[in-house]
């Protein structure tokens, strides 16, 4: 039986990374907050889950810098595991708890000069025991996905719902991750849930979505419609480099972290975009109770081979090209000629209605 636990979402000041030895400067934030949120554990609930935004290792300089892809594999993009995975290690093992967090990471056993946007969870022993590589990115984020280079990732990884939205089951509940953008699509989370998904881990967003209230709203979607917990981790004081005195404004530190709980309800939310944590406690066992009994339970009645034929008969009209990565990544200009390119083609074909006064 797995006993009631807290669970913590950082909300972290982040530093833009220009090369690795940067990370030490997060790195060093970061392990102090885990140590405060270990120091509540105590007061409350024991801890048994800690988990970071995206950004909180290196930062967002490479995107806002523009930064070409082949200099981020070079200077910016660690290993999982790595010399920067095992600090975090270290506090895992602290305090036999698990962690999860994101890195912009290389793996040249798949692909070489690539770099991925991952998701990771590190396990009680120091064990990393998770790995997600994110599966959508929009067009200022330059990381590969497994749909840019699919022929090799099948080959390489697989080509089942493990291969592509991976779900860890551990002694608190199995977990699955989502980061940022592909966060936006309810095909992300769904398939989190029917690869057996208790916890949805979802981090982060720009303080301009998050204002607007779209992160507030794609997280309760994505625990409600699964029936999970989702935490979700945001940045906190945002600035643009390790040598930057003053938090910046463009537009990245959302704040608001919160934790949702299985029926869509926000149990622990920060106000604001300060270093703070949301903090509340994850019962899984009422949630398998939930999930067995409550006729609310969405999962028991999903359509996945129905969902899956009409998807097929409509995919020629949603022409988003794959394997875009496997000769060469993409810059930020190219990206956005191809997103442009494919929504035009979505116009021409019926899909998406032309705007009014948009010449023929």
């Amino acid at each position: 039986m797995t006993k009631p636990y807290l669970a913590f979402a950082l909300q972290t000041a982040t530093h833009g990374c220009r090369n690795r030895d940067d990370i030490k400067v997060n790195l060093d934030h970061v392990s102090k907050q885990i140590d405060g949120a270990m120091y509540i554990s105590q007061i409350e609930y024991p801890a048994k889950l800690i988990a970071l935004p995206e950004g909180a290792l290196q930062g967002f300089y490479d995107e806002h810098a523009r930064l070409d892809h082949l200099e981020i594999c070079q200077n910016i993009a660690i290993t999982i595991p790595g010399p920067e995975t095992d600090l975090l290690a270290k506090k895992a093992r602290q305090w036999k708890i698990y962690i999860i967090a994101q890195a912009k990471a290389v793996e040249p056993e798949i692909i070489k000069d690539r770099f991925f946007n991952t998701a990771f969870i590190i396990d009680p022993d120091g064990e990393i025991i998770h790995k997600h590589r994110k599966s959508r990115v929009f067009t200022a984020e330059g990381s590969t996905t497994p749909y840019d280079i699919l022929d090799t990732w099948e080959e390489k990884v697989g080509d089942d719902l493990q291969a592509f939205y991976p779900v860890v089951d551990t002694p608190i509940g199995r977990i699955g991750t989502l980061i940022c953008f592909e966060g936006r699509f309810p095909e992300s989370g769904r398939l989190l849930a029917l690869n057996g998904a208790e916890i949805i881990y979802r981090a982060s967003q720009v303080q301009f979505h998050t204002d607007m209230g779209y992160w507030e709203l794609q997280n309760r979607g994505h625990a409600m419609n699964n029936c999970c917990y989702a935490v979700s981790p945001n940045n906190g004081p945002k600035y643009f480099s390790t040598d930057q005195s003053q938090a910046s404004a463009t537009g990245s530190a959302g704040g608001k972290s919160m934790i949702i709980n299985y029926r869509g309800q926000i149990l622990s939310e920060v106000p604001g975009t300060s270093v703070s944590y949301a903090a509340a406690l994850i019962n899984i066992e009422e949630l398998r109770s939930y999930r067995a009994e409550s006729k609310y339970n969405p999962l028991p009645v999903l359509m996945p081979e129905l969902w899956g034929n009409l998807y097929s008969r409509a995919a020629e009209k949603f022409p988003c090209p794959k394997n875009l990565y496997l000769d060469k990544p993409l810059n930020y200009q190219e990206r956005d000629q191809v997103f442009t390119e494919v929504a035009q083609q979505m116009i021409k074909n019926g899909a998406m209605a032309k705007p009014s006064g948009e010449p023929e």
